[in-house]
């Protein structure tokens, strides 16, 4: 397949070309050029509050062991070891004093060094053969990994989604639940389904109901700014971070509809309000790091989402929903009451998504162009583009500039 003659032929403001969903050659490039390149969102600290707690991500086809050290902080370790290759974390999360391979039972400490070879020659030097590390940067209670040998810079996320974050207190936040999909489409088709609302007013009641604009037959706008004073009198963070071409994160604080104090079915709290909020009204926080991170938190939740490609036709979609610490469960919070909204909602776009790819699929699929209301969709895959282009030496275009379709 000529990519570089794909990439080139891609007209900005139209969907991709067929080949970028369903070619698997492609969805290598998007694993080099993307996945093992930029900063992925592995999971939440929370999952990990003692020494020895750990879980494990896989990303095509590296498996990544992530765990609390001795010292409270948290690493990251290639989960393969140093003898003859075996996982050494077999399941997907656990606690352990020290990491042993089952197969012929090295041992290494939670630094990833190795601390025990059994059967290995007196002068066998252990100091060298240390599991290999995995970047790894957190954010106010969020973990992130890079592949990259030398990642991209990661300090002006900290720094921008610090200010949002920090009320949450996610650090000490309970994981209350966790729902795991395996979805036959395009992990780029999940991106683009939540970068616009355009389908929102046929696929979301719920939502729309919840989300003052999101039909596209009203303006949010008066209401906004009236919200933002008032959330920047009671100390949140308003100022949007806009999302840049030589960025890959962005964060906006969007109201609620008036009376609607959660993301639930009923409108009304599911539980306490989290960390330092005092009441149900601070809209909606939603950040974004591209390529896998979505976070969507009210007053009283955090929730997340993190995407996984599998292929170029599958991939998986993790959420959490997270909780104040002292928030008791059938007493502060009801599991069926917490979930419920995100449930109903992501499934309904899960089967948009799964049947967006069954579609792309056809002989006579051909891109399409994309409305006005989809601008930040046009935004993210002249984004993907641009990666890509960087990847096989051709020169990219400026995203900033575009402000029409």
């Amino acid at each position: 397949m000529d990519t570089r003659s794909l990439l080139e032929n891609h007209e900005s403001g139209y969907s991709l070309a067929q080949a970028f969903y369903t070619d698997e050659e492609v969805f290598e490039m998007d694993i080099k050029h993307i996945w093992r390149k930029y900063w992925l969102f592995a999971g939440v600290a929370a999952d990990i509050p003692k020494p020895g707690d750990y879980f494990t991500y896989k990303v095509h086809p590296d498996s990544i062991i992530i765990l609390r050290d001795d010292n409270h902080g948290i690493v990251a370790h290639y989960n393969t070891c140093r003898h003859r290759g075996s996982l050494i974390c077999t399941k997907e999360s656990g606690s352990a004093p020290k990491l042993m391979c089952p197969y012929h039972q090295w041992v290494y400490n939670k630094d990833g060094s190795l601390f025990k070879a059994r059967h290995m020659p007196e002068d066998f030097d252990k100091s060298t053969f240390g599991l290999h590390p995995v970047h790894i940067r957190t954010v106010e209670g969020l973990i992130f990994i890079s592949l990259a040998e030398s990642p991209p810079d990661f300090d002006q996320v900290v720094r921008e989604f610090g200010p949002y974050l920090r009320p949450y207190k996610l650090q000490k936040a309970k994981v209350a639940a966790k729902k795991r999909y395996v979805l036959k489409t395009n992990w780029k088709l999940i991106t683009e389904n939540f970068r616009e609302c355009y389908h929102c007013g046929a696929a979301h009641p719920e939502y729309c109901k919840a989300v003052i604009g999101a039909n596209l037959k009203e303006s949010a706008d008066v209401y906004q700014q009236e919200k933002q004073i008032e959330w920047s009198a009671k100390g949140l963070e308003t100022k949007g971070i806009e999302f840049k071409d030589n960025s890959f994160h962005f964060a906006v604080r969007y109201p609620l509809r008036d009376q609607v104090e959660s993301y639930s079915l009923d409108g009304k709290p599911v539980s306490l309000p989290m960390g330092d909020h005092q009441d149900y009204d601070a809209g909606v926080l939603g950040l974004v790091c591209y390529p896998n991170f979505w976070i969507d938190a009210v007053s009283d939740y955090v929730w997340t989402m993190r995407i996984t490609p599998l292929s170029a036709s599958s991939c998986t979609v993790d959420l959490s929903w997270l909780v104040d610490e002292n928030a008791v469960e059938g007493h502060d919070y009801d599991l069926d009451r917490l979930t419920e909204f995100w449930k109903v909602t992501g499934e309904q776009d899960w089967e948009l998504c799964e049947n967006n790819f069954s579609g792309i699929q056809s002989s006579h699929y051909q891109p399409g162009p994309y409305a006005p209301s989809e601008l930040d969709v046009v935004k993210f895959v002249d984004w993907y583009i641009n990666r890509l282009k960087e990847g096989v030496g051709l020169p990219v275009t400026d995203i900033a500039a575009k402000t029409d379709l």
